[in-house]
């Protein structure tokens, strides 16, 4: 079964985070997934008391949260395993064991991990050292938890250290860690690896998440559309996920930077587009 989630990030310009949960469950999907940052469910806002009254109304909606979306990238670049300043890198550690225990919190069984950017006067390998030993950190955070940790890759204008789903399964083996896992980010894979099928064939065994947007392949910034927007194979695509047997979640984080979109026309739009062609597919949801 591939339940069908939405993350808030796509509200965080026009609807508090209660908001956002409650639009996402009129809106018929079966579960949640938070931006983990202010103004939505960030681990420097929401206290103790204030998770507690998040989980009782994801449950009052008969939700389930499917994980959490981190800041990083062009969207946090203060949040950064890769950089040169070790107070940046440290601030990103944090924030991520931060997370770690905002999700225990919440019940979320799963935080996602970027690399960031390097910047100049630093070499590759050396950012790659970084990140390993902040990730190790972060493992060992969640250690004693039920929580997961997924390697995320990004498109080369938010990243240059871990792009490629080859280079999260070097950053995993390297890590070896029962807890950290890897994810597909379809708008950031068909960027940089177009030929999504063969890519979940060779990830399987190790993907427990997948994130559903669209947009035409280009270098053109950070670009999530809708389901049908774009130029991806979604009925090839979805095919391949049953025929290796995923049964996770299906994650639509539609979103813009810069201009203003119906967000609730994009949620619908999605939604309406994944269950025509799962239930063409004959994959339960």
């Amino acid at each position: 079964m591939m339940k069908l989630s939405f993350c808030t990030m796509g509200y965080l310009e026009y609807v508090t985070c209660e908001e956002a949960v409650r639009r996402i469950a009129q809106l018929g999907y079966k579960a949640v997934d938070f931006w983990a940052y202010a103004p939505h469910l960030g681990p420097d806002i929401y206290d103790k008391g204030d998770r507690k009254e998040m989980r009782k109304l994801v449950k009052s909606l008969n939700l389930e949260i499917s994980g959490l979306s981190v800041a990083g990238g062009a969207l946090g670049l203060h949040l950064n395993l890769s950089h040169s300043n070790p107070k940046v890198r440290r601030c990103a550690i944090q924030y991520y064991k931060d997370c770690v225990e905002l999700a225990v919190d919440v019940g979320s069984p799963l935080v996602n991990i970027i690399s960031g950017m390097r910047v100049y006067g630093t070499t590759f390998e050396q950012a790659w050292k970084w990140n390993r030993e902040g990730i190790e950190e972060i493992v060992d955070a969640a250690e004693n938890t039920d929580v997961l940790l997924a390697l995320h890759t990004l498109t080369p204008c938010e990243s240059n250290v871990m792009v490629t789903l080859e280079d999260t399964m070097r950053m995993m083996k390297e890590v070896n860690s029962k807890k950290l896992k890897l994810l597909i980010d379809t708008a950031d894979q068909n960027v940089t690896e177009p030929v999504l099928y063969s890519d979940i064939k060779t990830v399987a065994k190790d993907l427990v998440y997948v994130h559903v947007n669209d947009n035409m392949g280009e270098r053109r910034g950070d670009i999530h559309w809708p389901l049908g927007r774009g130029n991806i194979n979604w009925e090839l695509f979805f095919k391949t996920l049953k025929e290796v047997g995923y049964d996770g979640h299906l994650l639509v984080q539609v979103h813009s930077v810069g201009y203003p979109i119906d967000i609730d026309g994009w949620a619908y739009q999605s939604k309406k587009y994944l269950d025509n062609i799962l239930d063409k597919l004959e994959i339960e949801h």
